[in-house]
């Protein structure tokens, strides 16, 4: 009975395997015929036949799911955009991301600066003695301190005792000067006139020398014991007194010792008669008397003012303004303003003049030379290149505007004609043209007067809309956006790459170590990826920024650390990864197996662990680059990152946001960049969504 059911179930497989077979068989030659278009024939294929199946490698069939998934792709193509416009587009797009372009147009430009010179220019007199340095270095202070007083004469007296005199000779011209002083004697009233130890080795006269012999006899009556009683010297008496071991000789009464000779008569009763008054006058010359101390008094006698220099507000403004007035000119024409009114300089005669109320110097031929001004009228450059014309009409209405307390005013004025192609034009006979140009008068709060008008200027082509030469137009400094959109896409997307590299090299060593080794060294390693976790990523950088732009350090250096401290910051997410991948692979059977025929550690998680966990590190990588690259852009728009004239889609952001209007003016800017960044983000994550179901297919939804 057995028997017969094993032999009925043998038949039964045999006829199930002979239909198998011609089922086989009858497919292989209707594939054959799909084929090739032919019969087969009879011949039979073998089970070992390659034409049964068609077998497919693991890289092979990640690519065949990968290219069936069609966000995958969309995501592919757009990365390819993406690296091929960054890449290269510069080298075929004509403009370099730094290159300013510049265009002539009407603007309304600072032509001028008027300032009111209320401080004084030192001219220099001929042969004049030098002059203390603190003293000349207050002249202007002053003069302050003389309009204050309403005074006319203001003396000064210097460290060294030399007494100067300010002289005002008409608004605008001080003299500075001193007196040619002749000392002429000495008067003692109980004055202390000299000091000794005792030895005479320190003999020391208070003021005048009374001479070798006076000394002697002082050291005489020192040995002789005379001390506080008087004796008499040639005709004066005089008193030792001692106050320890210093003697001090006082001449008693009154004396009067002469320098050179007496002036005669009643010369020592009137220096008597004006001891207080400190001044006096006697035949016909002045003197004065000086105190200096324990009853001592110098007389000095007054002789001829000395001039040593002459100050003068007035500007001079040159009718030619290619000739530079000399210092002689200047110092004699200050000189004679308020004098002869004429004066030589440089071997030519010259006459000052005023016509409505402003003065004027000619030439010996009546030719206009220079005018005097109070302003100092200067092109904007600060170029003396102005015509006179103009400095008058500028500082007429700067007078009439203070004089009816406005802000603003305006004048007439005509300036050559510049064209639109920023020449200046001329008529037939090659004269330049002129054109009436309204100016404006500003203040500021320096007490500086701006002129401003409209005039055709080589500028600076800032936010020019697109046209054929900028296809999407220019920034604020006038670089091309499309150039800079090029070379940033270069940035962000080197800095998403090097960035995730760097992390993955970080986090592979860590989680590897930490996933194989397990124990107290997965521990450890675990603790440090959790500080890592809590270290404020944007504090960082913040700080990292404020001291990048206090070294003032280089854009390329500042774009390296920068993206070294990202990969820093970032490298935790892939270690635990790594390690949690290694922790399920680490007890599979192969890694017994090479265990077991002892192969070095550093093979068993570098050649066989990581190979393992490359799709998953495939998958985030491409999907953090676009992280990255967000990180990047966000902190260049806070001015945290890469900083100008390096582009980067994220400043380029942040240059147009400094206000609603400028966002709203300038979308043209912004909004091409803000497209690239999506653009690039959802790429990448197309891309890194189809890695993932290519190389895990039930992840697939």
């Amino acid at each position: 009975m057995r028997k017969s059911d094993e032999n009925m179930d043998r038949k039964r497989n045999t006829s199930k395997g002979n239909t198998l077979f011609q089922a086989l068989k009858e497919k292989a030659s209707k594939d054959a015929i799909d084929h090739s278009g032919e019969k087969a024939g009879d011949e039979p294929l073998a089970l070992d036949d390659t034409q049964r199946t068609k077998i497919l490698s693991p890289g092979r069939l990640v690519v065949k799911r990968f290219f069936r998934n069609k966000l995958a792709l969309v995501g592919l193509c757009l990365l390819i955009f993406m690296f091929v416009f960054a890449f290269l587009g510069p080298i075929f797009y004509p403009y370099y991301q730094t290159q300013i372009f510049y265009k002539f147009d009407s603007l309304l430009i600072d032509y001028a600066s008027a300032t009111e010179k209320s401080d004084y220019t030192l001219y220099p007199l001929p042969g004049a003695p030098d002059i203390t340095f603190n003293v000349l270095n207050r002249f202007n202070s002053y003069i302050t301190d003389m309009k204050a007083a309403g005074a006319d004469e203001y003396a000064v007296t210097a460290q060294d005792g030399i007494e100067y005199t300010i002289r005002k000779h008409g608004e605008g011209v001080y003299e500075f000067f001193t007196h040619d002083m002749n000392p002429v004697g000495t008067y003692f009233i109980d004055a202390e006139i000299a000091s000794t130890d005792g030895t005479l080795s320190s003999f020391t006269y208070s003021s005048e020398d009374f001479g070798e012999d006076f000394k002697a006899y002082v050291g005489e009556m020192i040995a002789s014991g005379i001390i506080g009683e008087a004796f008499e010297y040639d005709g004066s008496e005089y008193e030792i007194t001692r106050v320890r071991m210093r003697y001090t000789v006082t001449l008693l009464g009154t004396a009067m010792k002469y320098s050179d000779r007496a002036p005669g008569g009643d010369f020592r009763s009137a220096v008597e008669n004006n001891l207080d008054a400190g001044e006096f006058e006697y035949e016909g010359k002045a003197y004065e008397i000086k105190g200096a101390g324990k009853g001592i008094y110098n007389i000095i006698e007054q002789g001829e003012d000395i001039g040593i220099l002459i100050a003068s507000s007035f500007v001079f403004n040159s009718y030619d303004t290619s000739v530079t007035l000399s210092e002689e000119f200047r110092t004699n024409a200050v000189a004679a303003i308020y004098e002869s009114g004429t004066f030589t300089a440089d071997g030519n005669s010259y006459e000052i003049y005023e016509q409505n109320g402003d003065l004027f110097i000619a030439d010996s031929l009546g030719n206009d030379v220079a005018a005097l001004g109070s302003y100092a009228i200067r092109r904007y450059s600060g170029q003396d290149t102005l015509p006179v014309g103009f400095k008058d009409t500028a500082q007429d209405a700067i007078e009439m505007m203070l004089a009816t307390n406005g802000q603003i005013d305006t004048f007439i004025y005509p300036v050559q004609m510049i064209n639109a192609d920023g020449e200046f034009v001329f008529d037939e006979l090659g004269d330049p043209v002129f054109e009436d140009t309204e100016f404006k008068i500003a203040t500021r709060v320096t007490g500086e007067y701006v002129l401003r008008c409209e005039q055709i200027t080589y500028l600076m082509d800032m936010y020019a809309p697109p046209s054929e030469q900028n296809w999407f137009g220019t920034d604020g400094d006038g670089m091309d956006i499309l150039a800079r959109m090029m070379y940033g896409g270069r940035i962000s997307l080197m800095v998403g790459f090097i960035v995730v590299f760097l992390e993955i090299i970080i986090g592979v060593i860590i989680g590897g170590v930490s996933g194989f080794f397990g124990k107290w060294v997965d521990t450890l390693l675990m603790r440090v990826v959790d500080i890592f976790y809590c270290i404020p990523g944007y504090p960082i950088l913040i700080i990292m920024g404020a001291m990048f732009d206090k070294l003032k350090m280089d854009p390329y250096q500042r774009l390296m650390w920068m993206m070294v401290a990202l990969g820093i910051l970032g490298w935790a997410p892939i270690a635990r990864l790594v390690r949690g991948q290694i922790l399920s692979l680490r007890e599979q059977e192969f890694m017994h197996a090479q265990e077991a025929t002892g192969t070095k550690v550093r093979k068993r998680i570098f050649r066989h662990l990581i190979p393992n966990v490359t799709p998953q590190l495939i998958v985030t990588a491409t999907m953090g680059v676009g992280s990255v690259i967000i990180y990047e852009s966000t902190l260049s728009f806070l001015g945290l990152g890469v900083r100008h004239p390096l582009a980067t889609w994220g400043t380029m952001i942040n240059s147009v946001t400094g206000s609603s209007e400028a966002i709203i003016r300038f979308t043209y800017i912004w909004v091409p960049v803000g497209f690239l960044i999506c653009l690039t983000v959802i790429a990448f994550n197309f891309v890194g969504d189809g890695l993932r179901d290519a190389f895990d297919p039930k992840m697939k939804r």
